[in-house]
């Protein structure tokens, strides 16, 4: 099927005509809703949204409050097939949180799908609309693909965060890309752990539509209870997995495939942290029919910029390589000076590049810039990761840029020294940061306290003395955030205050 301007409109409908009762969304444990049914409801929210705006939807983009269910895809969907673009909110937000995030964005409405009304306390305009009132179909606008399609945030180096802005080329490319370069096909049942907010759930949510499959999701609080995750990949007949690798190192440490195995389980795919490779080399071994897939990428680009098929064994102190660059990218690692060099800044070219910070020009010139070298002439995001190239012509990462020191002289990688700790058996999980108030390196482990001692002397025999942590902080568990990642400003902060005074 050929894609038109409003193209994710024109596959839902295609999809709702071909197999009208073929489950698209639905919640784990939970009836869901067809294609058919699915496509109407969007539908609904696009005639609503209409109606509201007098036919033309605004410039402006319409922020969408999400929870971990299928009406808040249906409302992402409304705005798009409305003509419009949407920012998804966490809906849970705490009301100043909520507050800075909206004005970031100063959407034209709130709209929700729930009728109990979120962030009361902001003067945004809100809009319910109930999917149950209005079933009709109607032309909807196209839209061009080059225009926004939806926003992201991601943190800012400033407290501010920074809303990044797509448009629909960039991600029906990565999308067909994506699907094609792993052989994904209509019968995938995907299994979503990722909140929409998070640039990383638009794959469950779009390779979805795109194929005719259908995505599962999970509920929140199942992140911490590994065994009823596993329990739940099985039961649902998940065949792709898209998580962060804080999720399947969680899952390890508790050894959850003695007990349950997920039979349908056929790609595992992790993106967002390091992946410590003693938890993969767990999965690896509970599921050997299974592959498992290394992904790359920013918010700032759409879907991944590199993946990496886990084809070798590793040791448990080796860094996993990010492989190679999708079709819809080009990688450059850039020196000091901008020139292309053998290690250095990880910068991407391609399609997928964002459209750039929303209203936010300095900060937009300071990441995407157009440069011209070799045979190369375009635009480039300046991720703010290190790489290199190994032997076998792989990407490895080697940090990011603000976790690369200077001290004392020594220029130090904190992903070094997680690593060596990561493959202490005794050590769960861990984090390395720099408290540069304090010119401190501190190292943050799930292990027991009586292994503090333990954790100097080991790490002395495996870094160099002028790599060893100031500080060694254990904890029972390492707190992690909604997206099932290591709150690593939460515990700098929390040290810093308690360290600091």
């Amino acid at each position: 099927m050929e894609y038109e301007n409003n193209n994710w409109m024109d596959r839902l409908k295609h999809w709702a005509e071909v197999w009208p009762d073929k489950l698209v969304f639905k919640e784990a444990g939970k009836e869901g809703l067809t294609y058919l049914q699915f496509y109407r409801q969007v539908c609904t929210v696009a005639n609503g949204l209409l109606r509201h705006f007098n036919g033309k939807m605004p410039e402006a983009p319409i922020a969408v409050a999400v929870d971990r269910d299928v009406q808040s895809l249906v409302s992402l969907f409304g705005v798009c097939a409305a003509g419009g673009w949407y920012v998804p909110m966490d809906s849970a937000l705490p009301a100043g949180r909520a507050q800075l995030l909206l004005s970031v964005c100063s959407p034209a409405v709130l709209l929700y799908a729930t009728e109990k009304e979120p962030f009361p306390q902001s003067d945004v305009p809100k809009l319910f609309i109930d999917t149950a009132e209005d079933c009709s179909v109607n032309e909807f606008p196209t839209r061009e693909e080059t225009l926004p399609m939806f926003g992201i945030f991601t943190s800012g180096s400033t407290g501010i965060p920074k809303l990044v802005v797509k448009d629909g080329r960039g991600i029906r490319k990565f999308i067909e890309t994506y699907c094609n370069t792993f052989s994904l096909t209509s019968e995938e049942v995907f299994g979503n752990q990722i909140p929409f907010y998070f640039d990383a759930s638009t794959k469950d949510i779009f390779a979805t539509v795109y194929l005719g499959a259908t995505t599962v999701i999970f509920p929140q609080q199942v992140l911490s209870f590994p065994m009823q995750l596993v329990q739940m990949l099985k039961e649902e007949r998940v065949s792709t997995f898209v998580c962060v690798p804080s999720i399947m190192s969680i899952a390890a440490r508790f050894e959850v495939f003695s007990a349950v195995t997920p039979d349908a389980l056929n790609h595992v795919l992790f993106v967002g942290e390091r992946m410590p490779v003693r938890h993969l080399n767990y999965w690896r071994m509970a599921l050997p029919h299974v592959r498992f897939v290394n992904l790359y990428g920013s918010t700032e680009v759409a879907g991944n910029s590199c993946f990496y098929v886990i084809d070798r064994d590793f040791g448990e102190e080796e860094v996993l390589p990010i492989g190679r660059a999708f079709d819809t990218a080009q990688l450059f690692l850039l020196d000091e000076s901008g020139i292309p060099a053998e290690e250095g800044e990880i910068c991407v070219a391609g399609d997928g590049l964002a459209l750039g910070y929303y209203k936010d020009e300095e900060k937009t010139n300071a990441a995407f810039q157009t440069v011209s070298f070799d045979s190369f002439c375009g635009r480039i995001y300046h991720s703010g990761d290190y790489g290199r190239i190994n032997e076998r012509g792989e990407y490895i990462c080697i940090a990011r840029k603000d976790a690369q020191i200077k001290h004392m002289g020594h220029r130090i990688e904190l992903g070094d020294i997680e690593v060596c700790a990561s493959a202490l058996d005794y050590v769960e999980e861990c984090c390395c940061l720099y408290a540069a108030v304090a010119e401190k390196i501190v190292l943050f482990c799930a292990c027991e306290e009586e292994n503090r001692r333990r954790l100097r002397k080991d790490l002395s025999g495996k870094l160099p003395k002028y790599m060893l942590p100031h500080d060694y902080v254990c904890f029972p568990e390492l707190p992690h955030n909604r997206n099932g990642k290591l709150d690593r400003a939460g515990l700098l902060q929390e040290w810093i205050k308690i360290n600091t005074q």
